[in-house]
């Protein structure tokens, strides 16, 4: 199983749903979008729409929530994860996985390229592992009739 089929599963929220926002928006515009769609985590452009970050609820809460910054005057490239580490489509379930623990990231962006295809989060490659996969351990958590499955 590769990431491309996680984002295949994910249809409007794969790379037809993601959601980006300038670097030059402040975190409260940010946290708006967040909870307006319901997501965890947005992609963060630079003024020439390319890649700048991601802002994910961890930046929120370490980075503006704990120093005590004002969300409504914070911009988003003042607290935004620069260092992201991406996959491709073609990347392993299991090595995006391992990139997550390793690092621990809650959420990878899928690139190829200059192409952005989307962004994956831990739990949506975890319901993926347990709805198709096809070992002992997946397939026990669906005769157990867990939720999603």
């Amino acid at each position: 199983m590769t990431i491309a089929s996680v984002l295949d599963a994910l249809g409007d929220r794969g790379s037809e749903g993601l959601h980006t926002i300038p670097a030059s928006a402040t975190v409260a515009e940010a946290v708006d979008a967040m909870a307006q769609n319901e997501i965890g985590a947005l992609v963060v452009n630079t003024e020439d729409r390319l890649l700048g970050g991601i802002f994910t609820e961890r930046d929120l809460m370490m980075r503006v929530v704990k120093p005590g910054l004002d969300p409504k005057k914070t911009p988003l490239s003042l607290v935004m994860t620069r260092d992201i580490q991406a996959v491709t489509p073609g990347t392993t379930l299991e090595a995006a996985l391992a990139l997550m623990y390793v690092h621990r990231f809650r959420h990878l962006i899928v690139m190829d390229g200059p192409h952005l295809h989307g962004i994956v989060s831990m739990r949506d490659l975890a319901y993926h592992l347990i709805r198709h996969g096809e070992g002992r351990f997946e397939a026990s958590i669906r005769l157990a009739g867990g939720p999603g499955t």
